[in-house]
């Protein structure tokens, strides 16, 4: 198969019931998706059925051989209890190619050290993980997504809490290890400014409507499809090479938890 995922009929869901069905998409090297939609509409269930965390309820699931993904959650998901070094929240993202029953070497450790150089803190590889700031973690999450050297690296949320510069920051990220190394990426972001700027392709996302639209983000980018799925009209503007979305009577709606 020339893409690295194709879904075919897709139906998924929880306890038997569909949230969406009827779902083809095919996913390939070098994309990068935005997968947006209202809280609730299916956007973190859709791409754990990808990953195969949540099986489909219906249709078939096509991923190329030896395909490898690479998961960056969002920073809440990592128990800052634990006064685990930076260097060993990286090297977590080694354990689906090391494998049980076997440890963690020194080449995973120096592998590991590389990626968080790669992303910019390798000078905080000793530093506890709960004592850096929200960008410094986020970039911890984004190298142990990297650790495994994935096909695919799945984003969710990347910038959630973050102000203005550290949003500028981490997309900046993003975009570089995009444009160097040609990885294919999925993120879910609550932020439709956020992903018209950076995303190529687009997953437009409503369970409860039966909605599921993908294509090129300009493409999709325009207020008779956003009204369908946000049920509100959104104007779309660009201004120095920048797209902005307005949404009238009511603001932006947030992502799921």
């Amino acid at each position: 198969m020339s893409a690295l995922l194709a879904v075919h009929k897709l139906a998924i869901g929880y306890g038997g019931t569909a949230l969406l069905s009827d779902i083809s998409l095919s996913i390939g090297p070098g994309d990068w998706w935005g997968i947006v939609g209202p809280n609730g509409a299916g956007k973190t269930t859709f791409v754990k059925t990808l990953l195969g965390i949540i099986p489909p309820l219906g249709g078939r699931i096509e991923r190329r051989a030896g395909l490898s993904f690479g998961y960056v959650p969002q920073r809440g998901v990592i128990d800052d209890i634990f006064p685990l070094p930076a260097l060993d929240v990286v090297v977590m993202g080694r354990y689906p190619r090391i494998g049980p029953c076997r440890r963690v070497t020194r080449a995973d450790r120096e592998l590991a050290l590389r990626y968080m150089e790669r992303v910019g803190i390798a000078h905080l590889a000793r530093k506890p993980f709960r004592s850096l700031s929200g960008g410094q973690k986020q970039r911890t999450l984004i190298a142990r997504g990297l650790a495994p050297e994935p096909d695919v690296l799945v984003l969710d949320e990347p910038t959630d809490g973050m102000d203005i510069a550290g949003e500028a920051g981490i997309m900046e990220l993003i975009s570089d290890l995009h444009r160097g190394s040609g990885l294919t990426i999925l993120m879910i972001s609550h932020s439709l400014n956020l992903v018209a700027n950076h995303a190529k392709q687009l997953m437009l996302i409503h369970g409860d409507e039966g909605v599921f639209r993908t294509g090129m983000t300009d493409e999709l980018l325009n207020g008779e499809t956003l009204k369908d799925v946000y049920r509100l009209s959104v104007d779309v503007h660009s201004f120095g090479g920048r797209k902005f979305l307005f949404a009238h009577g009511s603001s932006e709606p947030r992502a799921e938890r």
